[in-house]
């Protein structure tokens, strides 16, 4: 079988021919490429020809959020607005002006509407290349005041999505057979889930959520039209899985929140997905213990980065046992792979526990979870490459 196959294969809960093992390393590769430092025998090479020389599979799931045909299709990072070449459609703004600066590792953009103007600041440091990130830090945050939320709001509900699977379509044949080119969708899983990670501080959402939850409502009915039309442009295009959510956690996206404004989200882009033959995938790294109950009810076929204990309460046979019928994708844990976080002895049984859960199963791919890190020991990627084709 091939990686994509295996991959494929444990989705639909067959068991594979050897357990499928996917480890993200675009980060520690961007880290070691800029640094001169990639590890003997690879100094030259480009991530897709490391992971063939070391015969793990592609990990082609989450973007390189830089790697862009041209610096407009950054500009409107700051909404949470991407163009990407894994994303089978593109988003086009209308009746809106953009006054764009660039200078000192920032990007500013004015927005200029029929209803008012807001700006928002994003900056992608030296630091932030060095550890090989490739998602902008938001310095200047879209939604300051009430005034905003009517700007923003005309904005959103301007947005167009125009199917374009060009880009896609080139990437998903150069993954080809070594991994499974995931068709990526948003970050956000749901409007209400936009606004708090993209458009204001965590602290100022949660605020305005108890003082002026009706103004924020408005805000998240106005962006439904793009978040229809984003899951039906997936699911519409010639990718076997799609990716819509990241980063929950239960004390953050704690259970009645995610219950409300989450959930259906969820439940209706599985839909959509399974009614074209597709696979839902979302991006569950965080503190998922408090949230199986709900992730059972979600609809989504693929729980993406599952960071196990000891980074997180869930142990990996948990959260098996608490998500039936769920591929995880992930397993190991980032630390485990780093010498100064964990000792030769614990990275060999959590290893070892890892691969003996995953042998003979279905519905387990075997990743580092969340990703690689650019401080990873080199070597413990290949004793764990060794144990899974032993």
């Amino acid at each position: 079988m091939t990686h994509k196959e295996r991959i494929l294969a444990a989705c639909r809960g067959e068991v594979p021919d050897r357990i499928p093992w996917i480890p993200r390393l675009d980060l520690w590769y961007n880290a070691h490429r800029r640094a001169g430092t990639l590890p003997e025998g690879f100094e030259d090479a480009t991530l897709r020809q490391i992971t063939d020389g070391l015969g793990v599979g592609y990990h082609a799931v989450v973007p390189d959020f830089l790697n862009v045909d041209s610096p407009d299709d950054t500009v409107d990072q700051g909404l949470g607005i991407y163009r990407l070449k894994e994303m089978p459609f593109t988003t086009v703004l209308h009746d809106v002006e953009r006054e764009v600066t660039r200078e000192d590792n920032r990007t500013r953009v004015v927005y200029h509407t029929p209803a008012g103007s807001v700006s928002c600041t994003v900056r992608y440091t030296p630091e932030m290349r060095a550890a090989g990130a490739s998602i902008p830090w938001i310095e200047e945050h879209a939604l300051k005041d009430a005034d905003d939320c009517r700007v923003l709001a005309h904005i959103f509900s301007h947005l167009e999505i125009i199917p374009d699977e060009t880009r896609y379509l080139q990437w998903q044949e150069e993954v080809g057979d070594a991994g499974v080119a995931v068709a990526f969708g948003s970050l956000s899983a749901s409007p209400i889930h936009h606004i708090m990670r993209e458009l204001m501080t965590m602290t100022d959402f949660f605020l305005e959520m108890h003082d002026y939850p009706d103004r924020l409502a408005a805000l998240a009915e106005s962006m439904t039209p793009w978040f229809e039309q984003m899951v039906a442009a997936l699911t519409e295009s010639n990718a076997e899985v799609i990716f819509m959510g990241a980063n929950y956690d239960e004390t953050i996206t704690y259970p009645p929140f995610f219950d409300e404004h989450f959930l259906p989200w969820l439940v209706r882009a599985g839909e959509v997905a399974h009614e074209q033959g597709k696979l839902l995938l979302t991006h569950t790294d965080g503190e998922n213990e408090g949230l199986l109950a709900l992730y059972r009810r979600c609809n989504f076929d693929i729980a993406d980065s599952v960071c196990p204990a000891p980074m997180t309460k869930l142990t990996l046979a948990e959260a098996i046992t608490g998500l039936p019928g769920v591929t995880i994708w992930g397993g190991i844990p980032s630390v485990a792979v780093c010498d100064s976080s964990m000792s030769e002895t614990e990275f060999g049984r959590i290893v070892d526990e890892a691969i003996d859960l995953a042998r003979g199963s279905s519905h387990l791919i075997l990743s580092i979870a969340d990703t690689t890190p650019a401080t990873a020991n080199f070597q413990r990627l290949l004793q764990i490459t060794e144990l899974v084709n032993s």
